[in-house]
C-alpha cells in the first residue's frame, strides 16, 4: 500500500481520523467498513473500504435474516481522491451495469440515489464505522473478532483464516481466487485443528502456533494427495476486501 508523504493530512487519511473518533475501536490501517439498514425490515448491508487503494466491497441485505442467505458480495471503487465535504462517491459493478452509491461520514448515512421511473426513489440509510469485516464474517451480522491468517512458505498466493470462537475457516488458493470453506473442530493449546472442503475431498487441516507449520492429512489410498507439512507465519488477518480481487479474475 502506497504511503502519500506531505505537509497535511490527506483527505482520505482525515477520514480515517474522523472515524476513529465516531467509534471505539481503532480502525486497522487504510482499511475500514461500515454497517448500515434502513426501511422497515432489520436487515443489514455492509462495505467495506480501502482509501489507499480505492477498493470497496459490497454485500447486500440477505433474503432471509434468520439464516442470513441470499446476501451477496460485489466489487467497486471510489471515484474520487479527495472527499473535502466527508463524503465518499463509490461504484458497484454489477451483471447488467454500474451502481452508485455516496456515504456520508459526516451525519453516517449512505445514500443511494433513484432513478426517474417513478418506482425506485432515492433513500437515505443510517450506518455505523466499524473495523473492517474479516473476510469469514461473509453472510453474518455478527463481527468476527479474533481471526487468525497464516501464510505458507511452499504455497503462493495461499492464505488460511480461522477463528476458533465462530468456527469458520477460509481458505484462498494461489492466483486463482478460489475460496474453500471449512470449520474449526477443536482447539488443544497453540493447536487448531480443521475440517476444510478442498472441492470434493475433506482435508483434516492442523495449525501449530508452538512450531510455526500447517499439517495437512492425506487422503488414504490416493498417492497425489499425501500427507504433508509447511513452514508458516501469522500475518495480518485477511478482510473482506480480498473479495475485490475474486471477484475481478
Amino acid at each position: 500500500m502506497s504511503i502519500i508523504a506531505q505537509n497535511r493530512c490527506p483527505p482520505m487519511k482525515a477520514l480515517l481520523v474522523l472515524f476513529a473518533a465516531l467509534t471505539s475501536h481503532a480502525v486497522a490501517g487504510s482499511e475500514f467498513s461500515v454497517q448500515c439498514e434502513g426501511g422497515r425490515s432489520s436487515k443489514p448491508y455492509f462495505a467495506t473500504f480501502d482509501t489507499d487503494t480505492k477498493k470497496v466491497v459490497f454485500e447486500s441485505s440477505p433474503s432471509d435474516v434468520t439464516t442470513y442467505q441470499g446476501s451477496n458480495v460485489f466489487a467497486g471503487e471510489t471515484n474520487s481522491p479527495d472527499e473535502p465535504d466527508g463524503k465518499i462517491e463509490f461504484t458497484l459493478r454489477l451483471s447488467r451495469g454500474k451502481l452508485s452509491f455516496i456515504l456520508d461520514t459526516k451525519s453516517k448515512t449512505m445514500f443511494w440515489p433513484g432513478l426517474d421511473d417513478g418506482f425506485r426513489p432515492a433513500l437515505t440509510h443510517s450506518c455505523v464505522v466499524t473495523p473492517p469485516r474479516s473476510i469469514l464474517s461473509f453472510r453474518s451480522p455478527v463481527p468476527v473478532t479474533h481471526p487468525v491468517t497464516v501464510q505458507c512458505d511452499d504455497m503462493t498466493y495461499a492464505y488460511i483464516t480461522m477463528d476458533v470462537e465462530s468456527k469458520k475457516a477460509v481458505f484462498e488458493r494461489g492466483g486463482q481466487g478460489s475460496l474453500y470453506e471449512g470449520e474449526v473442530v477443536s482447539a488443544r493449546g497453540d493447536d487448531i485443528d480443521l475440517l476444510m472442503q478442498f472441492g470434493a475431498y475433506p482435508r483434516r487441516v492442523t495449525w501449530s502456533k508452538g512450531s510455526q507449520t500447517i499439517t495437512i492429512e492425506g487422503i488414504p489410498g490416493d498417492s497425489e494427495r499425501p500427507r504433508g507439512t509447511m513452514q508458516c507465519k501469522e500475518i495480518a488477518p485477511r478482510t473482506m476486501i480480498e473479495y475485490y480481487k475474486i471477484l475481478r479474475r
